[in-house]
């Protein structure tokens, strides 16, 4: 034993029992924390997971492209001025949920097994350019943050392979709900959303006539024309439950909007909020196959919605057969 070890010993002997105490608990604290990198079990996986987009960050994914070997043309999406939209044809707006969606499963996509390095198999696998669906991602300098071929889905995942190599993965989990969409899947159709706290007056005109709604602050809903009467509370939350996202079959973009008459409309929605903004949606048809287009004055856009969307929103009644209609001074009407 040399001199210093001896001499320190000496003096660990000397020390208090605390002093012991505290300094192999020092001691035991500095081995766990380097050797057995404490955390839990999910903290450990992370570690030891790898990912098979590992750098991608979403917020500066400007472009992506999906090639399915299954629709005619490809699926394009362009971010603008902070908006996603469909770019492929028209440039529509875009579902951005299902965008954010998209990315955040790309982002978490997780490298499992290496199932083949051999060339000759990856058509086995589908992830070639005949069978696969090739996934083109760039950021906003066109730089390219993903390019890579999706093929079969397996078990709670998919096969996919990097373009230019040959080792096809595992990955976990699938992606085939985004990849077989065509554009159309992609775009946002939704043409009027609205809640009922932000109406005050609600005017649904159809063939038929035109039924008012009007609501003050200190009073229930009421029917105020053609007659006046509180309306029914079920059909009112009916109503607004539609009215929160109201989507249409399809944008109608391969129409000429100067071929469809919105000048005299057979059904018109108009909502006046509680700001005072006034939102009109027009309805007119039905065309040949018995579809409607509906158009909001102030948007280029037409959109291509069934009879059945028109029929649960104007045919609601809100004349409850248990209500007395009674006498009152009816909203401030404004129009």
């Amino acid at each position: 034993m040399s001199d210093k070890l001896a001499k320190s010993f000496q003096y660990f002997s000397k020390m208090s029992t605390l002093k012991k105490v505290l300094i192999v608990f020092a001691a035991l604290l500095i081995f766990i924390i380097v050797v057995e990198q404490p955390g839990t079990d999910a903290s450990k996986r992370k570690k030891s997971e790898k990912f098979f987009i590992p750098e991608m960050a979403i917020e500066q994914v400007q472009k992506l492209e999906i090639k399915s070997p299954n629709n005619e043309k490809s699926v394009v999406l362009e971010k603008s001025d902070n908006q996603w939209r469909v770019t492929n044809g028209h440039s529509l707006p875009a579902d951005e949920s299902k965008v954010s969606d998209f990315l955040n499963t790309l982002l978490s996509l997780k490298q499992g097994d290496l199932v083949s390095k051999n060339k000759d198999r990856i058509s086995i696998f589908s992830v070639n350019e005949a069978k696969g669906t090739h996934v083109l991602i760039w950021d906003a300098k066109s730089k390219s943050v993903a390019d890579f071929y999706a093929g079969q889905p397996v078990s709670e995942g998919q096969y996919l392979r990097r373009a230019g190599s040959n080792d096809v993965y595992e990955t976990i989990p699938s992606l085939t709900t985004y990849l077989n969409e065509d554009s159309d899947g992609w775009k946002d159709k939704t043409f009027l959303s609205v809640k009922e706290g932000d109406v005050r007056r609600l005017a649904l005109k159809s063939p038929e006539g035109e039924l008012v709604l009007e609501k003050n602050q200190t009073s229930p809903w009421r029917v105020t024309q053609p007659e006046d009467y509180e309306a029914d509370s079920l059909s009112i939350r009916t109503l607004f439950d539609q009215l929160k996202q109201v989507k249409a079959d399809a944008f109608a973009d391969t129409v000429d909007g100067s071929q469809v008459n919105f000048d005299k409309p057979e059904y018109k929605i108009s909502v006046r909020k509680a700001d005072d903004t006034l939102i009109l949606v027009l309805f007119t048809g039905p065309d040949k196959e018995g579809k409607y287009y509906a158009k909001n004055p102030d948007s280029t856009f037409i959109y291509s919605v069934s009879k059945d969307l028109i029929d649960n929103i104007f045919g609601l009644k809100f004349k409850s057969t248990a209500t007395t209609p009674t006498a009152m001074t009816p909203a401030k009407t404004t129009k």
